[in-house]
């Protein structure tokens, strides 16, 4: 049973005692988004001075999401009193290049989508979204096998998954009124139960046969 009460109760519990790595590496992830975003800049007018640096946006953005995935994975399975630092959540950009390919093809696929109509496009992100976690979780997977394994793992759970990440919307207004402090508390335990919804789905994947042991292993396909 896909219980997201329980995974945001063991996020919680995750978290007790170890809040202030999380929450400088929430500090220094928000810093480097806000920097990209101010360089970006608004315009009504896009075109190759926009569009580039909208696209960079983007996959900065997705390094990011990588690296964080990467660290709140080796949180999750770190011994209670032997959480990462710092360092792990930088040693996540050594898979820069993984994370570029990951995020383009993943954007690309979701774009597709969303063409077609928002509602795919929504759909598709929730199928897509556990694909960082996989390329976190075992870096010699190829993207593109990353992304078939995320949609084999949604099937049948997209909904829950939805309804597990608008139960956060609350504390995003929260965060919003307190002029995003509230995100250093917020978004690491948006991310731990993320991770945690991730080894349920992984487990239901491996339990049902939808996916074995070895499609965790190096693949190239």
């Amino acid at each position: 049973m896909f219980d997201r009460l329980a995974m945001k109760a063991d996020a919680r519990e995750q978290l007790r005692g170890n809040r202030t790595v999380p929450a400088i590496i929430t500090i220094i992830a928000i810093v480097i988004i806000a920097i990209i975003s101010s360089f970006v800049g608004d315009t009504d007018k896009p075109d190759e001075r926009t569009i580039f640096p909208s696209l960079l946006g983007i996959i900065i953005t997705g390094i990011i999401s990588f690296a964080l995935a990467y660290y709140y994975i080796s949180f999750k399975n770190a011994p209670e009193d032997d959480k990462p630092g710092i360092r792990t959540f930088f040693d996540g950009f050594n898979y820069w290049f993984k994370a570029l390919c990951a995020c383009l093809w993943q954007r690309l696929w979701i774009t597709l989508w969303t063409l077609c109509f928002v509602i795919p496009g929504l759909i598709k992100t929730i199928a897509y979204s556990q694909m960082f976690y996989i390329l976190a979780e075992n870096p010699d997977i190829s993207v593109r096998k990353a992304l078939r394994m995320s949609i084999y793992m949604t099937q049948g759970h997209k909904s829950e998954l939805f309804m597990m990440y608008l139960s956060f919307l609350g504390w995003f207004l929260l965060s919003a009124i307190t002029f995003g402090i509230l995100f250093v508390w917020t978004l690491p335990y948006m991310q731990l139960t993320a991770v945690n919804a991730y080894y349920y789905l992984k487990s239901q994947a491996l339990a049902s046969g939808v996916l074995t042991e070895s499609d965790f292993e190096k693949n190239y396909n």
